[in-house]
């Protein structure tokens, strides 16, 4: 089952329709997907079958944007100042969340794929893009599945991203949500409070967590930012 959320942070009605469209071919894929909105864009999302189950929830509610929220010191220096505010770095640490939510409202599913919302901007093959997102609806996993641009090792920093996870898409048992999550938390928190330390990219904390707790139960795969982020999910055993 498919996680994804949309969150309007800058206001822009335009940028909304883009995204909205961008979403239809997926949203009416017939894949099971959890979308997470704002009750202000409910109404956008009745086109979609049943398959797309809409939680409303205000993205102020999440734990993760909360902790992240509270952070009140500079942000990273090579960053897009224009994107990437704090209210983006909150959003894009949420994603974990959102799974742990999602596996909360349908607890018999055993397995969970985040995807970004607007993914299929970095895609080519949209058609060939679903037809394996629907394969892996079936495939069972063991092992978290994240696919990334660096091998494991690169010097960390938080002034800048780290490609170690491209970011709009993994898959993740159920079985390892919690355990996850905490990490991320943790991690999270640690950034947000410690001096030395900046809220930053999200790839960034999941690159501490698997470097220090989760390495084992992590299958990792090589991609970038178009549709190898999900075709070559085949370089593993799952």
């Amino acid at each position: 089952m498919l996680v994804t959320c949309y969150y309007d942070l800058y206001g822009t009605p335009d940028g909304f329709q883009k995204y909205l469209d961008l979403f239809k071919p997926l949203g009416l894929s017939g894949i099971p997907i959890v979308l997470f909105i704002d009750s202000v864009h409910a109404n956008h999302f009745s086109m979609f079958p049943f398959t797309v189950k809409v939680i409303e929830m205000p993205l102020k509610e999440f734990e993760l944007y909360q902790i992240a929220m509270r952070y009140d010191r500079d942000l990273p220096s090579t960053r897009n100042e224009a994107k990437d505010t704090k209210e983006f770095f909150a959003l894009m640490n949420t994603k974990v969340e959102c799974i742990k939510k999602a596996a909360e409202a349908f607890p018999f599913v055993t397995q969970w794929m985040w995807i970004d919302f607007g993914i299929l901007k970095v895609v080519t093959y949209t058609e060939r893009f679903i037809t394996k997102l629907k394969e892996l609806q079936s495939r069972p996993f063991t092992k978290m599945a994240f696919p990334g641009c660096w091998g494991f090792g690169r010097p960390f920093t938080v002034e800048s991203i780290n490609w170690r996870f491209c970011g709009g898409f993994f898959v993740m048992p159920t079985v390892h949500i919690e355990r996850f999550y905490q990490h991320s938390k943790n991690v999270l928190t640690d950034f947000c409070t410690n001096s030395i330390y900046k809220l930053t990219w999200e790839t960034n904390v999941w690159n501490l967590v698997e470097y220090f707790a989760e390495k084992d139960n992590i299958n990792w795969y090589i991609a970038d930012h178009n549709d190898t982020i999900v075709t070559n999910i085949d370089l593993i055993q799952s």
